[in-house]
């Protein structure tokens, strides 16, 4: 005789978020699999509670708690609470799919550890599909460990958690950092096809944080759980810098084709460069090489960039200077952008007419260089190295991995002004040794 399935467990947190709140405890009585239990731990200020009190199907356990708790702790006092041999983290802005449940029961029941996810739709503020997110299979451990990591939804056995631990409760990719803890311990099972139905909208997690900011917080978890890794198990980026390099030296000559062009129209004027992303990087570092370093950034957040000036957007300081523009786009009276003609002069150069390469930051590559020097120690940064490799590394240290970059070590000056370009290190110094 077959033993009995346990309850499959949807674990909740709950936080303000009542407007939605309906749908998705409504997606979990739609399952064509009836034999699961949904656990909420609200700390919701809003209509929540009563929400919750209207929803009387025993199989519902609501808990409301009126202060707020991270997300991790939520998760870990229902785990406590909760009996049964599989669970998954529900948030309650989302919406399950019929087959979720039976499905993500099927395929953890294969082994007793197991880690299972699928694929999602991406849905609004309203419930309308925008797009299907297809995940990997196998899911690559470069990308795993890198700001393109693997989250909710999944669901795994509660075997899993108890042996890593459950959730940690002070990352805000909580999600992802279970995923990473439990690499190499037990299988990860693709489902391949959409069981979710993931909004994004102006108050979700992603959109109060900003992009930027998750990515941030993933790569934290990556960095974290790459420092606690097993010495047995395989290095996640091994292989990878061949195709650093070859990303960089695409970057950096598309870059230079498009500051070429746009240097040929300024004269004298003093230059800055619009917003900060990648393409913004390329176009400063090849300004640089050129011999018209920039004198800083304009983006929406003032600050500093390897020791140059980001400025608001309504800066009166560069009114009389030129803004030079990574991409073509509208332009204003004092902007150049690289124009119609930018595509040809790639293609002229052997190069692919897209700007795709400068645009992108690709989270498996920008892993894979920065993530084994953070994992070597931390303090002030100095990196030893010139060219576009070294520069790349200290933007993404900077941009992506919160540390702060001090100078460069070289025997020529580094083009990029702002930090301090010296012979030799400080004694006492963080230093990146970065290859030409």
């Amino acid at each position: 005789m077959n033993p009995v399935p346990s309850p499959f467990l949807l674990l909740m947190p709950s936080y303000n978020q009542a407007h939605f709140l309906s749908e998705a405890i409504q997606s979990c009585l739609d399952q064509d699999d009836p034999l699961w239990e949904l656990w909420i731990l609200d700390n919701s200020s809003d209509a929540s509670p009563e929400i919750l009190r209207s929803f009387t199907d025993p199989r519902i356990h609501a808990i409301h708690r009126p202060v707020r708790m991270d997300v991790g702790t939520c998760l870990n006092e229902l785990l406590g609470r909760a009996k049964g041999d599989h669970f998954s983290f529900i948030h309650t802005d989302n919406r399950l799919l019929p087959g979720y449940v039976r499905k993500h029961r099927a395929a953890l029941s294969r082994h007793p550890q197991a880690l299972a996810y699928c694929d999602f739709f991406e849905i609004d503020d309203g419930g309308k599909r925008r797009k299907m997110h297809r995940r990997p299979d196998p899911f690559p451990l470069p990308q795993l460990f890198s700001s393109d990591s693997l989250g909710v939804p999944f669901a795994a056995t509660t075997a899993l958690a108890d042996r890593i631990g459950g959730f940690t409760t002070d990352d805000l990719a909580d999600d992802v950092y279970f995923v990473l803890r439990a690499d190499g311990l037990s299988p990860r099972v693709h489902i391949s096809e959409p069981l979710m139905e993931y909004r994004v909208h102006g108050q979700s997690r992603t959109e109060l944080s900003g992009g930027m900011e998750v990515r941030r917080a993933i790569h934290r978890s990556a960095l974290k759980a790459y420092r606690e890794r097993s010495a047995e198990l395989p290095d996640p980026f091994a292989g990878l810098l061949g195709r650093v390099r070859a990303h960089v030296a695409k970057a950096s000559a598309m870059a230079l084709s498009v500051a070429a062009a746009l240097l040929k129209t300024v004269g004298a004027r003093e230059v800055w460069i619009e917003g900060t992303g990648p393409a913004s990087f390329w176009l400063a570092w090849a300004c640089a090489d050129l011999g018209r370093a920039p004198k800083g950034f304009l983006d929406a957040v003032p600050g500093r960039m390897l020791g140059l000036e980001v400025h608001g957007l309504d800066a009166e300081l560069i009114k009389s200077a030129v803004l030079l523009r990574p991409r073509k786009r509208k332009l204003t009276h004092r902007s150049l952008g690289p124009g119609l003609m930018q595509p040809f002069r790639w293609l002229m150069a052997g190069l692919s007419p897209e700007d795709t390469v400068l645009r992108r930051m690709p989270p498996e590559l920008a892993s894979g260089l920065l993530i084994p020097y953070q994992a070597s120690g931390k303090g002030d940064v100095w990196i030893r190295g010139k060219g576009p490799m070294a520069a790349y590394l200290g933007y993404l240290a900077e941009m992506l991995g919160g540390e702060n970059i001090v100078g460069w070590v070289s025997d020529t000056q580094m083009p990029l002004g702002g930090l301090p370009t010296v012979q030799n290190a400080p004694s006492d110094a963080v230093e990146w040794v970065m290859q030409a």
